[in-house]
């Protein structure tokens, strides 16, 4: 590995690095801190959780040290780990993340989950799927798992922020030997970029809190995740019902529609498909904590209401 060096006199190896950070972090529960000092050093080496424990004799590179400490200093500042250490695991990717894109969650790898099985039950377990397009990529974290483990013949990213855009590309060149199609990143709103395109999937995990729910957000979101990517206007529904409005020109006939929403408003999203008139097969599903996380619809068959 890279990030850890040939033992020399000025060496710092794994243990004695995390018992280093350990002392540096806040919190009254020593075995806690040690624990997460510990995370630390193997997020930034790039292994198991377990390897530092497995492996204290060994030494690591100054540059991980500095890295670390700096790691264990935003965490006393009270930013999410994945901040402090610049990195977050997503299914198989293991994604570069900073204050410009939100830190992917569990929750969104149980959406890239049901997106594999609807279009390998829609298309067949041979076919390949056409185009994908992902709507507010962010890192990059849907586009790039689609692309790696999917079926498409190729991959659209959109996103509003130029600065998310050049996390996903730094994602993109990080991850691009293990993916299976073309995938390129556009800059605009929403589905914008996207216009004259024709996809099977439109994916989307779009902005979904109101502005007035920001300050009841966690401090280590609130404070520290973009606001740009939290919050859309219309109590949330504003950019998510746009989405919908431009599925029904860039979906093909039957195509899927795949969106992350705010539970509470679920059956909204889910209403808002119904009454566009251009979508059946409309269903909520549940997140890894039971609570109605995603919408999914078809476009209707042989609707060509809105086709041009």
């Amino acid at each position: 590995m890279n990030s850890v060096a040939s033992m020399g006199s000025s060496a710092m190896t794994v243990a004695e690095l995390a018992d280093d950070l350990a002392g540096r972090l806040r919190s009254d529960n020593e075995r806690m801190s040690r624990r997460v000092a510990k995370d630390i050093v193997a997020s930034l080496v790039g292994v198991s959780r377990s390897w530092p424990a497995l492996n204290g004799d060994t030494a690591v590179e100054p540059g991980v040290g500095t890295a670390a400490r700096k790691a264990a200093r935003l965490l006393n500042e009270g930013a999410p780990f994945a901040y402090a250490v610049g990195c977050a695991q997503f299914r198989h990717l293991s994604l570069r993340v900073d204050q410009r894109v939100l830190i992917p969650r569990p929750e969104t790898e149980v959406l890239v989950t049901e997106i594999l099985a609807r279009m390998d039950a829609l298309l067949g377990p041979t076919a390949k799927w056409g185009t994908a397009i992902d709507i507010g990529t962010g890192s990059g974290a849907i586009a790039l798992s689609l692309a790696g483990e999917g079926r498409f013949d190729r991959v659209i990213a959109t996103d509003v922020s130029l600065d998310a855009l050049d996390v996903a590309r730094m994602n993109f060149d990080r991850v691009r030997s293990s993916l299976t199609c073309a995938t390129e990143f556009r800059c605009g709103s929403l589905a914008r970029p996207v216009r004259g395109e024709k996809a099977t999937l439109l994916v989307s995990n779009p902005p979904y809190v109101a502005f007035s729910e920001l300050a009841s957000l966690p401090p280590s979101v609130r404070n520290w995740e973009p606001p740009l990517a939290l919050a859309s206007g219309d109590d949330g529904m504003a950019a998510t019902l746009a989405i919908i409005s431009a599925g029904a020109v860039i979906l093909a006939s039957g195509g899927i529609l795949a969106l992350e929403v705010d539970e509470r408003r679920a059956s909204r999203v889910a209403d808002a498909a119904l009454s566009d008139g251009h979508y059946d097969r409309i269903e909520v599903r549940l997140d890894l904590a039971g609570r109605d996380r995603f919408v999914f619809a078809s476009r209707i068959r042989n609707d060509t209401t809105t086709e041009t």
